[in-house]
């Protein structure tokens, strides 16, 4: 059985969202200083790094991750669409319906753009010029029952481009409106430059932390 991970670690390099502030990590205790221990202070929003976006990040009825049930974040059915997508570009309806036979039957949906490879190497346009979700996306991704998390190759579901349609994917998936409390979570943020065939189980954990409403999380796959 081989193991991969899927998220990247949380640093002071990691791409932040337009103009969301820089995570700051700093040492509050040194062993190299004389001190008998090493302690660090860490200073950053909850939506920078690899995270899960929980219903009521855009909710209001919504719960928060720490309230839901630690099942929610391991998935045994995983399907990976690419779907390439530059600056700017969103993914409509039109892109997931090729995929419906994929999409349907899964609990977790990959999506690969591409748009992950520029990350290391130019962080602003990561940022500031990633692809996004069209309201249209989300509509659709409803239909499919069984799934209960999307997860992508860029830094968030709305293109910052393009707020208005990221603001209502947001909605949708959140389950904004429902009666019957459906939603899917949201992994933004996700290392996917890898071979992602014969994943058996993918586990996406968040932190929990009381009253937020979404969480840095470290997402690990095993696979054949």
């Amino acid at each position: 059985m081989k193991r991969l991970v899927l998220s990247y670690p949380l640093s002071i390099t990691t791409p932040v969202y337009k103009d969301n502030p820089p995570v700051e990590i700093r040492q509050q205790f040194s062993i190299n200083k004389g001190d008998l221990f090493n302690q660090f202070f860490i200073n950053t929003i909850n939506h920078n790094g690899t995270h899960i976006d929980g219903p009521w990040h855009f909710n209001p009825q919504g719960k928060k991750l720490s309230e839901l049930p630690i099942d929610n974040f391991i998935f045994t059915r995983m399907k990976t669409l690419d779907i390439p997508k530059s600056d700017d570009e969103l993914i409509t309806k039109e892109d997931l319906e090729p995929f419906a036979n994929r999409i349907a039957g899964s609990d977790l949906l990959l999506i690969r753009t591409g748009f992950g490879k520029i990350r290391d190497s130019d962080s602003v346009r990561y940022g500031n010029r990633n692809p996004g979700f069209s309201a249209s996306a989300a509509q659709y991704l409803m239909i499919f029952e069984s799934l209960r998390a999307i997860g992508f190759d860029f830094i968030s579901a709305s293109a910052a481009q393009t707020l208005d349609e990221g603001i209502a994917f947001h909605q949708i998936v959140a389950g904004t409106g429902r009666k019957d409390g459906r939603f899917l979570l949201i992994i933004e943020d996700m290392n996917l430059n890898c071979d992602l065939s014969g994943l058996n189980i993918v586990y996406a954990v968040p932190l929990f932390i009381e009253g937020i409403d979404s969480s840095f999380s470290t997402v690990f796959a095993e696979k054949r």
